[in-house]
């Protein structure tokens, strides 16, 4: 099967540990969980991850389209947020600068509907989204 592309490993240094070591494909940083009262503590969380990688991706995934049909386009914002209901819901908030047409728009809804990570995990949880561009 060979190496794979993308790898994470999660060490817990303490049985008592609050929070995980993360390494990302190399990249180190702490993860914790909310405390039994809910609270959410300052660094990442595993919601907050995946909100992270929904994120990144839905803002790849529309610049590539913008960038194919040859439409700069300019600041490209998404904001996920995690609501904690039960099953779990994601809003996401995408913003693009460019000026995009009603038929370009349609298409590059579909894109964010579609996104790799969106696909993973839309089975499992709602992901409302708002799609706003530089046309008025």
């Amino acid at each position: 099967m060979g190496e794979p592309n993308v790898w994470s490993v999660a060490r817990l240094p303490t049985p008592e540990s609050e929070a995980a070591d993360l390494s990302v494909n190399g990249l180190e940083l702490s993860c914790a969980v909310p405390d039994a009262a809910g609270s959410e503590p300052a660094g990442a969380t595993p919601f907050g991850l995946l909100a992270a990688s929904l994120s990144s991706c839905t803002a790849m995934s529309v610049r590539t389209f913008l960038v194919r049909w040859r439409i700069d386009p300019g600041a490209v914002t998404v904001r996920v947020g995690v609501y904690q209901s039960t099953p779990p819901m994601l809003d996401r908030q995408v913003t693009v600068a460019a000026e995009v047409g009603p038929d370009l728009r349609e298409q590059l809804a579909g894109v964010v509907d579609s996104t790799p990570v969106t696909v993973l995990l839309r089975d499992a949880m709602t992901i409302r989204t708002v799609l706003t561009t530089g046309a008025s």
